[in-house]
Parts: structure tokens; sequence; C-alpha cells
């Protein structure tokens, strides 16, 4: 195997020369910029590059892109302090198989690159075994390949992920996924919605409680970062936490220790984090509604759920596998049935599409028709919950400026051109319905040529 090193530490390429000459392979080894373009210049043909992030003269993310882009089978690792970690899942996200972190405890883990084509039907049905364990339905759409590949990348390594996207689009099964996944699989995966418990008690939800420490405590009760130690704990909605919670929160995730309700003594984990949320938690930072270093705690590595509308082609696979689950292995969905949901824009993504099936299945006689296909009009949101159009809200925010003589101008304009997108999304999700998924119909009651439906459709 033809292998390439760029590494500015002279003894590290002593290393691999010395390593990987000993087993049969060539190596060629650059210290710098200069010394890789003047090999590239030659027209060399590797297989293998193990590049390191920091050289005196360039980027080593440059050099990572420079090769993948001149020689896309290149398999590259790149090499990283853990301090640079955050470059290192960069540069996993542009191309790099891997990283493996300096200096090296074990040479098996370079051994193991080396040995990485053999390996790849392997990991393959790996990947097949988690999704069907975890519920993940992958697709073909290449907006969930790039979320299936993220995720069996990174599973193995013992960093925070942070998993976003709208609801419905699946986000505690991709947590799920990435426990299968990962060597925790024989350990417990927990979760809890943080949204979803009242304040008074999600100290004591997450972290226990000794006997004793309140009224009704009789006996010592382990909490979820207890249950989950050596496991997987996904923290969800973890935008809906209180700041006083992302203080508690934080203090774990820096010290790997806590303590129960009314204990004394601290209790270490090493629950591996996950943690997931519909909300931009950046704007959230920005609008100081969620604190700026429990966010870059939690944001080492990002997965972004795709929405069923970015991903259509992948309608009739999860079609399938839902009515599988929910209805009967015979349950079966006409052509003419299928273009309707692939019509559809889905704002409740997977969710929605698996309340429209069941429905379906329930007033179909065999197989399921377009006209058993029913997707009511979006539930409407009060005045309390579309606040950025109420009057209301405009007062507040009135107020806010007057008492508090500032308010980010950037925020709301982000916050009111999200409410247009949404709206108008629901609009056309209204008139699709009516028109049974007919596209050009639809884009006639409301007065658009088909293009412009596209286009807000985000195709």
């Amino acid at each position: 195997m033809k292998i390439l090193v760029i590494d500015d530490d002279y003894d590290i390429g002593t290393f691999f020369r010395y390593l990987l000459v000993e087993q049969g392979h060539h190596i060629d080894l650059a210290h710098d910029g200069k010394e890789y373009e003047r090999l590239r210049g030659q027209n060399h043909l590797y297989e293998l590059a193990f590049i390191d992030l920091k050289l005196p003269d360039t980027n080593g993310l440059k050099l990572l892109a420079d090769l993948k882009q001149t020689q896309p089978s290149c398999r590259c690792i790149v090499m990283t302090g853990y301090s640079t970690i955050d470059t290192a899942v960069e540069a996993v996200k542009l191309g790099a198989e891997d990283y493996i972190e300096k200096p090296f405890e074990d040479i098996s883990i370079i051994e193991e690159k080396l040995q990485q084509p053999k390996q790849n039907l392997e990991a393959d049905d790996q990947i097949e075994q988690a999704a069907a364990q975890s519920g993940m339905i992958m697709g073909t759409s290449e907006a969930m390949q790039k979320v299936i590949q993220l995720a069996a990348r990174f599973a193995q390594k013992p960093l925070t992920i942070l998993i976003d996207g709208e609801t419905g689009t699946g986000k505690e099964v991709a947590a799920r996924f990435i426990h299968e996944l990962s060597g925790l699989r024989e350990r417990p995966f927990l979760g809890v919605n943080l949204g979803a418990l009242p304040e008074q008690i999600l100290e004591s939800e997450l972290f226990g409680h000794e006997a004793g420490a309140f009224t009704g405590a009789q006996k010592m009760r382990k909490g979820y970062f207890e249950m989950a130690s050596e496991g997987t704990l996904l923290l969800d909605e973890i935008g809906e936490a209180s700041l006083s919670t992302q203080v508690k929160l934080l203090r774990v995730l820096e010290s790997k220790e806590f303590y129960r309700v009314g204990g004394e003594r601290p209790i270490k984990t090493q629950a591996r984090i996950i943690a997931a949320t519909n909300q931009d938690l950046h704007l959230a930072a920005l609008a100081e509604n969620f604190r700026e270093d429990l966010l870059y705690r939690l944001d080492v590595v990002r997965l972004t759920m795709p929405p069923l509308r970015e991903r259509k082609e992948d309608i009739p696979e999860i079609s399938r596998l839902i009515l599988y689950k929910e209805i009967s292995e015979d349950a079966v969905l006409s052509e003419e049935a299928l273009e309707t949901l692939q019509a559809h824009c889905w704002p409740g993504n997977i969710r929605e599409l698996t309340n429209v099936l069941v429905r379906a299945a329930a007033e179909a006689d065999g197989k399921i028709e377009r006209r058993h296909i029913n997707m009511r009009a979006p539930v409407r949101r009060t005045a309390a919950q579309n606040h950025i159009v109420s009057r209301e809200w405009l007062r507040e925010k009135k107020q806010e400026l007057e008492e508090e003589n500032y308010l980010s101008l950037e925020s709301i304009i982000e916050n009111i051109r999200n409410e247009e997108k949404r709206s108008v999304r629901d609009i056309i999700d209204h008139a699709l319905m009516i028109t049974r998924g007919n596209r050009r119909e639809a884009a006639e009651i409301l007065g658009v040529n088909t293009r412009k439906l596209r286009y807000w459709l985000n195709e």
C-alpha cells in the first residue's frame, strides 16, 4: 500500500516509516505544505494518508480538502491533539475517514486503519443491524446518508453529540442508532425529556435523591445520570431546560460527577451524553436563553436530521416500514397513494406520516388507495403559540425595549422570517390536501406557478 504521512514532527515521521515499511508498505513523508506540494507535483497516487492538522506553513484541513479533491479514493486519517478535537470533527465532515489523537498510546489503532478496507463489509453489516435494532430508516436520500455516515464515524468516539432537527424527524431514534453502533450497546440507553418534567422534580429525576432529602423521599432513589452510567443518556428537548438546570448539567459535563439531592458524596458518571433539540440553540444563546458554555460542551459533533420534505425519495420505504410495524406485513399502498404522499410537504415529518398511514389503513379494505389518504389541515396555532404575529407579542417587545433599553433586532427579524416560512408551508400543505396532492391544481388555487410552489417547498 502506498501511504502519505504529513506531519512536522520528525519523530512522528520516523515512527511511521519504521512501522509501515516493516509491514511492506511504501511511505512518502511531508513535513509541511511545501513538501506536500512537491510530492503532489510528482503525481503520486496514495491509498491512505495520515495528515496532522497543525503544520508550520499551512492548515491540515486545506491539505485534506486538496487531497480529497485530487484523489477522492484516498482514505484520509487526520491526527490531532485533544485541544484541536473540534477541528478534527470538522475534518471528518470534510471527508476524512477518521481521526486519531496524539500522542499515540496504542499502535494497534494505526494498524487497524491499515486493515480498514477488509473491515468495510463488516462495518456495513453493523450499520444495518444497528438500524434494525434502533428503528432507524436509512433510506437512499443524500441528506440521510450524510447523517448515517457521520453517526457511524463518531459512534465509537467518547464525544458528546447534539442532534437537532424539526419535530418528528426521528432524533430519539438517531440517538438509539448511535448507541447501538457504539461499544456501549450492551449497556443501558436512557432518555429523559427535559421539557416534559416539572422544574421542581427535574433535579431529583436527573441526579436522584437521598432518603429524607425532602418530604416524601422515604428511600434513596437513583437518577438518570446514575442509572445510565457507563451507558448512553439522551437529554431530549435540551432547549427547554431552565437556566438553573443548565448550570447543573454543565457542572456534570465538566466534572463527570454529581450529587444526589440531599447527598454529600460526589458520584462519578461515565454516561455518554447525547442531546436533542428542535430549536436553534445558537440563536437561543444569543438571546441569552441558553448558556453559551453549555452549548459548546454539547455541540462537539452535530447531526442535523433532515425534514421529510428533503428526503421524499425515502417516503416509499418509510411508508412500507411504518405499515409493516403499525398495521401488518400485508398492508400495501397503491402507486397513486404513494404519489399523493410524496407530493405532501409534511410539516409534522415522520410522525405526521405515521398518523396519516394508520388512519388510511383503518379506512381501507385491503390496498390503500389515494382516496384513503387524508392529510388533515395543520393545527392552527393560537396567538400564544404563534406569538410572532400577535399584537400581544409586539406589545411585550416594545415594553421590553423600554424597560431593558436593549432589544436584539436581528433575533426578531430571524424569528419573523422563520414564522413566515412555516406559515407559507402550512397554507401550501392545506392546498395540497384540498387537491389530493396535485401540485398543478394547488398552484392554481394559490395564484402562483408550479415553479414558485416548488421554491416554497424547498425543492
